[in-house]
């Protein structure tokens, strides 16, 4: 793992940011595609999670392969660090902050009659804000007190 530095941060937020580009495609996406078959909101919103799930995921890792390929770093090996150090606690902020805030606004901006996509969207980049914050706050632990970046 490398210190931290500008140009790591740089494409540590921009992994984030193309994973939440995912996102922001596969939660509006699942969740209309959701809508044509319940007006339900509590599915409604249920589907942007799982949608912003799947899309984000699959973003971050293409992109995360992709850089470590571009820097001549990609390895199984590197890749799996990366995993250890950042997907569990990716896991818990997204758990503990990231879905709640996405189903729960989507669900009050449902319910403020605004469209469908609009709602998602507007879920996600709240919830987004809050979750890339919590994870550079994360590396900047990691790399000051383990040295691990």
């Amino acid at each position: 793992m490398n210190s931290i530095n500008v140009k790591n941060t740089i494409n540590f937020n921009k992994e984030i940011i193309f994973g939440e580009i995912g996102a922001l495609i596969g939660a509006p996406l699942i969740s209309y595609i959701v809508s044509r078959f319940t007006s339900v909101i509590k599915f409604i919103s249920f589907s942007a999670v799982i949608g912003g799930i799947i899309g984000g995921v699959l973003f971050w890792l293409f992109m995360r392969v992709y850089d470590k390929k571009i820097y001549k770093k990609f390895s199984i090996k590197n890749l799996a660090e990366d995993i250890i150090y950042f997907t569990p606690i990716a896991f818990l902020i997204s758990l503990f902050m990231y879905y709640p805030l996405l189903f729960f606004f989507s669900e009050h901006f449902l319910e403020s009659q605004y469209k469908i996509l609009y709602s998602v969207i507007f879920a996600q980049l709240i919830a987004f804000s809050f979750f890339l914050v919590m994870m550079n706050f994360y590396r900047y632990f990691l790399a000051k007190i383990y040295k691990k970046v």
